[in-house]
Order: structure tokens, then C-alpha cells, then sequence
């Protein structure tokens, strides 16, 4: 990519420079404009890290054409380059640091029982602070090696859900946090508007967030469980503290009532059994107290 938009397109509106013809004040020049930002569409000029990617691709093609003896010396090797900027780490607190970067998404689906596709797909477009909702209108899911952004797949799995007091709190801190790393990354920075990311804003893969889950319950001892789990730990907590099997459907948003009883059916025999064992204490107690 770097050759076919860059590059080849660059060195095309030079009138096409021959090979032999060309020096290091060509690749200097080439290095200068790619740096600089367009004034006519505003976009901005590359990141001194970028072009030093640039700079090593046109190095190896000009390192065999020497190898080949179709030039005699290499004119990328006596360019300057733009100095890296320094990043300074002073945005992160060693609480930070030690934090995964899936914490975010572990705590969302802990929270909301969001699919994994859902959190994924999550952007910040979706949170509204005002109205305090979070609405579930797209979703990230891997088919093969592509990565595809869509609606999720029915009208029940759009969804707007209440932004709850402490998940806001949570969120207001990481968009803040977002937005020092965007400070802090530069031209680097990845605008994905994703709210489940890494901290130089780029998406975060599946199988990541599925192997980083597994090695942190490890880690700490904990069971083993899949991701997709917290999903059903959020509803079983819901079933336990008497939220109806309606109200978790359109929670979690199953297509069907039928789904939601289907999945968790023995999760709500055991409310019941609790239930039960509860009115039993209840009149063995009254019993008693008549008795004696």
C-alpha cells in the first residue's frame, strides 16, 4: 500500500524519473512533501515514524538495483530523515499501565451481557451522556480473515439500553484517556471511534480478546470460562434477582422469548427452588411459633 498510493503515485507527477537519474535530493524532496500537511483538502502530512516505513521500502528496491549493478551507489542511503517525536508516558499512571487493555470490554459485557461482536463494535457515537443511553447499532464479527462492520442481526439486537451511574463514570474517564493517547500518539493515532481499543486507537482483534480473557482468569486463579460466558453470568444474575425472562430477552436482545427461556431454563428452576425453600422456612417457622 505504501508503494502503490505513495510512492509510485509521487514519482509519476515528477515526469517519471529514469533510475539512473535519480539522486538524493529527489528522495529528500519526496520525504519533505509527504511530512508537510495538504492545505487544499486539510488532510495531514505523515508522522516522522510513517515515513520512515517509506523510507526503508524505497531503500530496499534501490538496495538490489545496485545488487544488479543497474545504478552504482544508493541515494537513499544519504537522505535525512525527520526525527521521531519523543512520546512522553507522563498521561500514564502505573494503574493505568498495569490495567489490560481489554479491561474496557470485560467491564461492558460484565455489565450489559453484550455479544462479543457488540462490544467490539462499539463506538462512542453510541454513548449519549446526555440522554444517559448506550445504543447497540453495529457490530464488528470476523468471517475468515476479514473483518466486516454491520448492523447486528435483528431488529431486537438494535437496541438502546440505560447508561448506568457507574458505567459513566467509568466511560467519561476512558474518553478522557482516549483522548490524551490521541494527543500522545500523534499522526500515529488511529480515529476508529471505537470505544474497545488499544491505545493508539487501532480495533482490537478477536482472538485477542478471547486469548487475553483466558490468560487473566489464569493469572489470577480464577475458573475458566469463555468471554461469551460473562454474557450468560449477566443474565443468570439478572434470573437470580427476579428480573423477568421478558425483560432479559429485550436486555440481551434475543429474537425470541423462546431463546432467552431455552438458554437460561435451568438457571430460573433454581430461582424457584430458592423461592420455594424460602416459603417453606417461611410456614415451618409459622408453624412453630403456633405450636408452642
Amino acid at each position: 500500500m505504501v508503494v502503490t498510493k505513495h510512492i509510485i503515485p509521487y514519482f509519476k507527477s515528477k515526469n517519471n524519473i529514469l533510475l539512473q537519474e535519480l539522486q538524493p535530493m529527489h528522495l529528500q524532496k519526496y520525504y519533505e512533501t509527504k511530512c508537510q500537511d495538504d492545505q487544499t483538502t486539510g488532510k495531514k502530512g505523515l508522522s516522522a515514524k510513517t515515513l520512515r516505513r517509506h523510507h526503508a521500502n524505497i531503500r530496499s528496491a534501490l538496495n538490489f538495483a545496485v545488487r544488479m549493478n543497474l545504478i552504482p551507489f544508493n541515494p537513499a542511503d544519504r537522505n535525512v530523515l525527520p526525527k521521531q517525536e519523543k512520546y512522553n508516558a507522563s498521561y500514564y499512571t502505573v494503574e493505568q499501565l498495569e490495567k489490560p487493555p481489554i479491561e474496557s470490554a470485560v467491564y461492558l459485557v460484565a455489565h450489559y451481557g453484550l455479544r462479543r461482536s457488540e462490544v467490539l463494535g462499539l463506538k462512542w457515537d453510541c454513548i449519549n451522556f446526555e440522554e444517559k443511553t448506550i445504543s447497540i447499532k453495529e457490530v464488528r464479527v470476523k468471517y475468515g480473515k476479514t473483518v466486516v462492520v454491520k448492523k447486528p442481526k435483528s431488529e431486537s439486537s438494535q437496541r438502546i439500553l440505560p447508561l448506568m451511574e457507574k458505567l459513566e463514570d467509568y466511560l467519561l474517564h476512558l474518553k478522557k484517556q482516549r483522548k490524551k493517547n490521541k494527543q500522545l500518539y500523534g499522526k500515529d493515532y488511529v480515529d476508529s471511534g471505537l470505544v474497545c481499543c488499544w491505545p493508539d486507537g487501532s480495533p482490537m482483534k478477536t482472538e485477542y480478546l478471547n486469548h487475553k480473557f483466558k490468560d487473566i482468569l489464569a493469572k489470577n486463579g480464577l475458573p475458566h470460562i469463555r468471554f461469551h460466558d460473562l454474557r450468560h453470568s449477566t443474565a443468570s444474575y439478572l434470573i437470580k434477582h427476579g428480573v423477568s425472562l421478558k425483560e432479559i430477552q429485550v436486555w440481551l436482545g434475543h429474537s425470541t422469548i423462546g431463546i432467552t427461556a431455552n438458554t437460561y431454563t435451568h438457571i430460573d428452576m433454581e430461582t424457584k427452588k430458592d423461592t420455594a425453600q424460602k416459603i417453606n422456612d417461611l410456614f415451618s417457622k409459622k408453624a412453630k411459633e403456633a405450636a408452642q
